[in-house]
């Protein structure tokens, strides 16, 4: 497969997104300017709106047009590691922790959905978790005690008990983790602005910022207008160090590609993790199988801002849907790339920049956003509130001093 035969159609979660905000044409001043409309600078912006506080969201481009609306619409617990791993990198009790409010993440997320009676695709169903080999099978295992010893739900599965598709796949272990979820990424956060929006949030959307400046108060430079306000908070992941510098070897931009087939008919039921979570997919409810991942294949070049498709990777992903029985010859209705912000340590920065009282940051969120990037917003505007807050407390940036 060469660049030229890749079908690109667009990003599919952006297909029917609508940029109803205006850009920003004049200069502003209000209490607090959120910076990205993602997923963590949509819950920061609605969670102010509860406030009095004047807030202004601005975005570069549209509303969830970044990482928020390129992946896979995964709602998972924990980090990008398995448990056990997670465990050995962190210890025991701060596993547990991180463990613990991304099941709160996701639960505030559930009841937010329901109280507004948003249609997002929303369902909750859990997540499969498949072993590609013996040390990634004794990782499910070992992570399955870990969890239930800890008080998580995960039921481990065994050769008939995983059943097909699998079997013939060539997989034989999996754990079932049921608090997990599945969305439609773009209609959630496009739904949280809008309501933002409704509450008094001014939104600009198309308005990217040239620069910060920080002294007593905060000027945000825009190529239109400059927004004054009183704190700043950066929701913008992997481009956090193209705005602050500072952060340019704590945040590293990760590309990941993306592909979506033509409707099919059911398959799969749950959202689902192979090969230590390099390779992601689940089916919509139309019928649709969105799959991710695979930068392990090349990870030096799959690096950097840019949005480009690897034609090598997305033809071994087009190859692996195709083990699949019934799948042998899908059709891919398109693809695309995503940016996604990894930090060192493998979990998001949440908090005051350090020497800088009127800046804040969410992000790094290392490829589980979903799982995190929601009770980060609660945690930002808690902040700013002067409430103190556990995900922010042990996310500090502080840590990296």
């Amino acid at each position: 497969m060469d660049a030229q035969s890749l079908n690109t159609n667009g990003v599919h979660w952006l297909h029917t997104a609508s940029n109803r905000y205006p850009q920003l044409t004049k200069d502003i001043e209000v209490d607090v300017v959120v910076v990205g409309a993602g997923l963590c600078g949509a819950s920061t912006a609605w969670h102010l709106s509860q406030s009095d506080l004047r807030v202004a969201l601005v975005e570069a481009r549209g509303v969830a047009h970044g990482a928020t609306g390129r992946n896979a619409g995964f709602i998972l617990q924990g980090t990008a590691e398995r448990y056990n791993r997670a465990i050995t990198q962190m210890g025991r009790e701060k596993a547990k922790l991180i463990h613990h409010l991304s099941v709160e993440n996701h639960r505030l997320m559930r009841e937010w959905i329901t109280t507004e009676g948003l249609d997002c695709e929303y369902r909750q169903n859990g997540s499969l978790q498949l072993a590609s080999s013996a040390e990634e099978e004794q990782e499910l295992v070992e992570s399955a005690d870990l969890l239930l010893e800890d008080g998580f739900a995960a039921d481990l599965l065994f050769g008939e008990e995983l059943g097909e598709p699998y079997l013939s796949a060539g997989f034989q272990t999996g754990i079932v983790l049921p608090e997990d979820g599945e969305i439609h990424p773009a209609k959630f956060v496009e739904g949280v602005v809008h309501r933002a929006q409704h509450n008094g949030v001014q939104v600009f959307t198309q308005t990217p910022v040239l620069n910060i400046e920080s002294n007593t108060n905060v000027e945000i430079q825009t190529p239109n207008g400059i927004i004054r306000a009183h704190m700043a908070v950066l929701c913008t992941n992997a481009n956090l160090p193209q705005l602050m510098p500072q952060y340019d070897n704590i945040i590293h931009p990760v590309r990941g590609q993306m592909l979506c087939t033509t409707p099919q008919e059911p398959l799969f039921t749950r959202p689902i993790y192979a090969d230590h979570g390099f390779d992601y997919w689940r089916q919509k409810h139309d019928g649709r199988i969105v799959l991710g991942g695979w930068r392990n294949l090349d990870p030096e070049t799959e690096v950097g801002y840019d949005e480009t498709l690897h034609p090598d990777i997305q033809q071994s992903m087009t190859d692996f849907l195709q083990r699949f029985k019934g799948l042998e010859q899908v059709k891919i209705e398109s693809r695309w790339s995503g940016i996604m912000g990894f930090s060192r340590d493998g979990l998001p920065l949440i908090g005051g920049v350090p020497g800088q009282d009127n800046l804040l940051v969410g992000a790094g969120f290392t490829g589980h956003g979903f799982g995190f990037a929601w009770l980060a917003g609660r945690s930002l505007s808690n902040l700013i509130l002067d409430s103190e807050d556990d995900l922010a407390g042990v996310c500090t940036p502080q840590r990296f001093i």
